[in-house]
């Protein structure tokens, strides 16, 4: 969507004014390898899409603020001179309204404003439309504020908003990919240090499809807070012995000190896969494509098995996607219990593996899937 479609849609809705209308975009994220690592301060490896959703912002008068979204068609009002603070019939808006909290508590003086925004980015689908639109009010209002625009900062304010504000205890992996990423690339982040590393994604002859088993999910609502418990809870079984950073910095000896098999098995998927991310790497880097098919399954088979948030739908659509031929490997990703998997496709293949995986799902499930060939963008920006 270009500037000035995005700005016709602005006026329609909110009406003329003799303030600019100002344009941004920022990308939904898929993660190639590395799930549930981000708050187990592990390493992680997703990169942004070309998919996202459009944001546009005009200051007001007053102290009001408009809220649109454009696929939700539903309108949110406030008045920022009372305290802003999560209500859930408010939905989506908490996500924007609690960036506003937050740079207004960081000590910056908030105009009204009317909000815009329209996305071709599946809701509930494990891509990040959660993260997406946090990093995108960040940056809308960084820019209009003039605060320099530091990525690593836009992706912090925005994983604090969602912990603390909505209430998910995610890690920072998404805003991150948001916020950080570049076309043609993936970003290898340590989430313990926070150092990262774009790094080139060729596939050679194959492409990445994300496959969309359209099992809806929200996240407050899920067991992703569960999960995230269970992990504290194996990290703190293992530091009365020494004292551990990070779950997924463990070694394999380290299970032995949690008795619980259920925690046991959490910490198993936090250090192995972790393992596998830089494994994943030294197999792109030398462009060993069975190798990485082999760590790609063996991640869904950790998720499945171990950490347990992957799900009929997505067993089934990732089985039905291994079966089809010109399909190198394929595993869920984001954070499961729904949501979208991903798979590797000979480029020749993909037609008929589309199809052909769409007819066994629909025929297992009774939902059809939605197919996507992954295009890797860059992150949030403002539309020139």
């Amino acid at each position: 969507m270009t500037k000035d479609e995005l700005t016709a849609r602005f006026v329609a809705q909110f009406g003329e004014s003799t303030e600019s209308v100002c344009c941004y975009f920022a990308p939904g994220r898929v993660n190639i390898i590395g799930e549930h690592q981000d708050y187990n301060g592990g390493h992680v490896f997703p990169a942004a899409l070309t998919v996202g959703i459009w944001g546009a912002m005009r200051v007001r008068s007053d102290k009001k603020v408009r809220l649109f979204s454009e696929n939700m068609d539903t309108t949110v009002e406030v008045d920022l001179s009372a305290p802003l603070r999560y209500e859930a019939e408010r939905d989506w808006a908490n996500y924007p309204l609690g960036i506003i909290d937050y740079v207004q508590r960081d000590g910056h003086d908030m105009p009204g404003m009317d909000l815009y925004f329209v996305g071709n980015l599946p809701a509930g689908a494990g891509l990040s439309s959660s993260a997406c639109i946090l990093d995108l009010t960040g940056y809308m209002l960084w820019d209009y504020l003039g605060v320099p625009l530091d990525m690593t900062k836009l992706a912090e304010m925005a994983q604090q908003v969602e912990y603390n504000f909505v209430g998910v205890k995610v890690g920072i992996m998404d805003q991150f990919a948001i916020s950080q990423g570049k076309a043609g690339h993936g970003v290898l982040l340590d989430c313990t240090t926070m150092n990262y590393e774009l790094v080139p994604l060729n596939w050679g002859d194959y492409r990445l499809i994300i496959m969309n088993t359209n099992k809806k999910r929200g996240l407050v609502d899920s067991k992703f807070n569960e999960r995230k418990g269970e992990c504290d809870a194996a990290l703190a079984e293992i530091q009365k012995h020494y004292p551990l950073t990070a779950l997924s910095l463990a070694k394999e000896s380290d299970l032995e000190y949690i008795a619980d098999e259920v925690l046991r098995r959490r910490a198993r998927h936090a250090l192995t896969e972790n393992l596998r991310v830089l494994h994943f790497m030294d197999a792109l880097r030398a462009g060993d494509i069975n190798e990485i098919a082999d760590i790609l399954t063996a991640s869904h088979t950790s998720l499945q098995q171990d950490y347990e948030v992957s799900g009929k739908e997505l067993d089934t659509i990732v089985t039905i996607a291994r079966q089809q031929p010109g399909c190198l490997a394929s595993r869920m990703t984001g954070a499961g219990f729904g949501g979208c998997a991903i798979a590797l496709v000979e480029t020749a293949q993909v037609d008929a593996f589309k199809e052909a995986v769409t007819t066994a799902y629909t025929k297992a499930i009774g939902t059809e899937p939605s197919m996507y060939e992954a295009e890797i963008g860059d992150g949030v920006h403002a539309l020139s």
